[in-house]
This record gives C-alpha cells, sequence and structure tokens, in this order.
C-alpha cells in the first residue's frame, strides 16, 4: 500500500473521531402514558409524563395527541376521554410550563377531545422563552371514563385498553427547531366488582330486615 494512501487514511479517521468527540450528543424526547385501573362504568385521571435523555433538552411548545385502542373489551364496553376535560394538571407543581402556561395566562383551552378516542393536549410558555427538560416532568393529566355500553359491571371485568401518542405529535423548542420523541405506551384495566364479604352481606341483610319489621310494626 502507498505511503500516501495510508497517511490519507489515518487522517481521516482522526479527523472523524475529532467530529465525533466534539459534536453534541442528540437528545429526545421520552414520553411515558401512565398506565391504571378504573372501576367499571368509573372515571380514571391519566398522567403522561415527559423527560430528556442526557443531556438536557428545551421546550417551548407542544401538541400531544393520545389515542385509545381497545386491546380486549366485553361488547359493547368502551374506555373514553371525557369531553370537556378538567385540565386540573396546569396548576399541577410538576407541570411541565407551571407558571408559566400560555393555557393559563391567556385563557386558551388547552384540550381538545376530537372523538371520544383521540384527544389534543397543547400548551406553551406564555413568554416564548424555553423550558428545561430533565426528568420528572408532568406533561399531561387526562379524564377517561369507561362505559358499559349495555354490558354488565361483572362482564366488562379485566377488559383493557392501550393509550398511545400517535406520530402527528409534536415538540418544539423557541427557536422552533422540532425534537423528535419516543414513547412508552399505557394501559388502562377496568377492575373487577366489588363483592360484600360474608359478614358485610349479613350485616346488611339484619339491617334491611330490621328496617322492614320497624315500617310494619308502625
Amino acid at each position: 500500500m502507498p505511503k500516501s494512501t495510508a497517511i490519507a487514511r489515518l487522517l481521516i479517521a482522526v479527523s472523524t473521531a475529532l467530529l465525533l468527540s466534539v459534536a453534541p450528543a442528540k437528545a429526545d424526547f421520552e414520553i411515558s402514558v401512565g398506565s391504571g385501573t378504573v372501576d367499571p362504568g368509573g372515571n380514571l385521571l391519566l398522567d403522561i409524563g415527559i423527560a430528556s435523555d442526557a443531556p438536557p433538552q428545551n421546550l417551548a411548545e407542544f401538541e400531544l395527541i393520545l389515542q385509545i385502542t381497545p386491546l380486549s373489551a366485553a361488547p359493547g364496553s368502551s374506555l373514553v376521554f371525557v369531553d370537556p376535560q378538567s385540565e386540573t394538571f396546569l396548576q399541577n407543581a410538576d407541570y411541565i410550563f407551571v407558571g408559566n402556561s400560555d393555557s393559563v395566562i391567556n385563557g386558551f383551552d388547552a384540550t381538545l377531545v376530537s372523538s371520544p378516542v383521540e384527544i389534543t393536549v397543547s400548551d406553551g410558555t406564555a413568554d416564548f422563552s424555553n423550558t428545561s427538560v430533565t426528568g420528572g416532568h408532568l406533561l399531561a393529566s387526562v379524564d377517561l371514563a369507561h362505559l358499559l355500553g349495555g354490558s354488565s359491571a361483572a362482564a366488562t371485568a379485566g377488559d383493557q385498553y392501550g393509550v398511545s401518542v400517535r406520530p402527528e405529535s409534536f415538540f418544539a423548542q423557541a427557536s422552533g427547531d422540532e425534537i423528535d420523541f419516543s414513547f412508552t405506551p399505557g394501559v388502562v384495566t377496568v377492575g373487577a366488582v366489588a363483592i360484600p364479604e360474608p359478614a358485610a352481606a349479613t350485616m346488611l341483610m339484619l339491617a334491611t330486615c330490621g328496617v322492614i319489621l320497624q315500617r310494619r310494626r308502625r
């Protein structure tokens, strides 16, 4: 091998190593959708978190689109987004834009329920500044409701629904640059119907009989 070729390859290798050493590491956002259990025909508040891998990344605005997909469900029953949403997360101390939320300060709705199984949550900093995202931040909380749809509560126990982030969601810095994201979906499970213990059921029956006897004596 000619000496000039060997030297050229060595220079290329050294240059590449230097570029990799000085190039900033790319940080993405990690979105985690919570999981939980909802009572048959009941409601559930589901949290969505945001974190950034090292080094920390900045965030100035976001549009989060969530979708519910049945994994196993009794005929007729469903899990839906409540409309309208309570938007209580905007005042939570862990919320990513707490104290500087455009939705709160300028009176905008942060949530839009576009269908029973799809919701858009969007917000930004009121002063168009960046917020540093590390870990343990709350991105949103959404209100969910389980509908029996004609099924008995017992028939829906154990049903499961996936809650995922749609790819159209975006996260941007004050400069307008968008940051890539990955997500972990959540699973909502319908809980079992509470069955009274034998002792409790007996006491309830005796109390009912006592009320009936008292009414008859009158």
